[in-house]
């Protein structure tokens, strides 16, 4: 992935999860998240819940069908500032297996997860996470054209063709 893209991605504080059901009715979840060149990863973490992990609609989303989108985005009233990057890839959950059980990649998730976001020294970030296997990365951003009329530009990273 592009250095600058990621750079942006990875400053991001949320981005937003599309999964969708075996007969593809979308869902949409604000996440928090880390990354790490090709991959994403998402918390589930302790946030009081309204039903167990197993039973949140982006977990049974996940099961039922792994291709997923996740949407970073930067707004501003200057418009020159706008950009936009969805990343579309497969979705795995991992699980931590126990206190001590914790393979070196979520150690080191964990780790970057608690520095991005300090809430996390005060809630549990949960043994569950969401891997996104990133497959192609569209990204967006204001330019301007030669004649100075604003366009958006468009850029495929890891796929070989623009969406």
């Amino acid at each position: 992935m592009d250095r600058k893209i990621l750079d942006l991605i990875r400053s991001a504080r949320i981005g937003h999860l599309a999964t969708a059901s075996s007969n593809l009715q979308p869902y949409l979840t604000p996440v928090v998240f880390v990354i790490e060149q090709k991959s994403i990863f998402i918390p589930l973490d302790d946030k009081p819940k309204t039903t167990t992990i197993k039973q949140l609609k982006r977990v049974k989303n996940i099961t039922e069908n792994p291709r997923v989108s996740f949407l970073v985005d930067h707004y501003e009233e200057d418009w020159k500032k706008l950009w936009f990057a969805m990343l579309i890839g497969h979705a795995t959950l991992l699980y931590q297996k126990g206190k001590y059980q914790t393979n070196e990649e979520l150690i080191r998730i964990r780790s970057m997860l608690v520095e991005k976001y300090t809430q996390y020294t005060k809630i549990g970030i949960g043994k569950v996470y969401i891997k996104i296997s990133i497959v192609k990365t569209v990204y967006w951003k204001f330019s301007q054209s030669s004649k100075n009329s604003s366009i958006y530009k468009r850029n495929t990273t890891i796929s070989s063709h623009i969406v």
